[in-house]
């Protein structure tokens, strides 16, 4: 069913998903495999007339997004699980359950996963972010990490992709806190 809202950057709607308003269940939302992480989208900008986002994010141990700043987008993460280093703002920050990080648009900002695994949420404002997810990932199947090898983005596609957003790429690598303070994965 279209609701005749034409989403930023192509984006498509979540079934059931209405811009009038809707509630969607605790299994409902479209799942995305990204780079060895599950993203499970609750609203994107099909589905909110642009305004923001919503994903949930399960992540393993090494995930990262090297420096780059987003000039139209701002984010909203909240950390569930896990032990995540986010630079922004000038600071590395270490981030654990029940932490929340905003990052506004045009601020540079990296993430980097040092636990074995990583939850959390994010929202991002205004919509179209989740489509540099689906496009350089593949659709879910499972809700869960995957288990098999899947589609693993080059860094020129991500470069590519992100640019394409309006991203700019400041550093290769993300920001990290010193490495002894850095906790044992098993």
């Amino acid at each position: 069913m279209s609701f005749g809202y034409a989403a930023p950057h192509g984006g498509t709607p979540i079934p059931g998903a209405n811009p009038d308003g809707y509630m969607l269940g605790p299994d409902d939302g479209t799942m995305t495999w990204f780079a060895g992480a599950l993203i499970v989208f609750h609203a994107k900008a099909a589905d909110t007339r642009g305004v923001l986002s919503f994903f949930q994010c399960d992540v393993p141990y090494g995930w990262q997004a090297p420096v780059h700043r987003h000039a139209g987008e701002s984010e909203l993460f909240h950390i569930t699980e896990g032990e995540w280093e986010i630079y922004v703002n000038d600071t590395v920050h270490l981030v654990t359950p029940g932490c929340t990080v905003w990052i506004p648009r045009n601020t540079a900002h990296s993430i980097f996963v040092r636990s074995k695994r990583g939850r959390g949420l994010c929202v991002v404002t205004p919509a179209g972010f989740e489509k540099f997810f689906e496009d350089l990932g593949e659709p879910a199947t499972a809700p869960s990490m995957p288990t098999h090898q899947t589609r693993n983005p080059s860094v020129e596609e991500l470069m590519a992709g992100g640019r394409a957003m309006g991203w700019e790429f400041v550093e290769p690598q993300p920001r990290r806190l010193l490495d002894s303070d850095e906790p044992r994965r098993d």
